[in-house]
C-alpha cells in the first residue's frame, strides 16, 4: 500500500468494523496471508486493490470454495512511522 502505508509502519485497526466498503483501506486475509488493500465488491465477487500500481487486482469469487479463505479482520484507522 504504499506510499500511504509502508513497510515497518505501525497500523491500527478495528476489528469491529469487517463489512467492507468501497473507501478505506482494510486489513484482509486469504488462506495465511494477510493484505492491507482498498475493497471493492460487484456480485459475487471482491476485488482487493492496492494504491501501488505496481500490485494488480486481486479478484475473489464469493463461491462456497472461497470464502470461507477470505476474511475481513477489521478497518484501517490509523498508521504510524518511526521518524529516522
Amino acid at each position: 500500500m504504499q506510499p500511504e502505508v509502508m513497510d515497518n509502519d505501525v497500523v491500527l485497526l478495528d476489528q469491529s468494523k469487517t463489512r467492507p466498503h468501497p473507501g478505506p483501506i482494510f486489513a484482509v486475509g486469504i488462506e495465511d496471508a494477510i493484505y492491507l488493500k482498498r475493497v471493492d465488491m460487484l456480485p459475487g465477487q471482491i476485488i482487493l486493490k492496492s494504491v501501488n500500481t505496481d500490485y494488480e487486482p486481486i479478484r475473489i469469487d464469493m463461491g462456497e470454495q472461497t470464502s470461507d479463505q477470505f476474511r475481513v479482520i477489521g478497518q484501517v484507522l490509523w498508521v504510524g512511522r518511526e521518524y529516522k
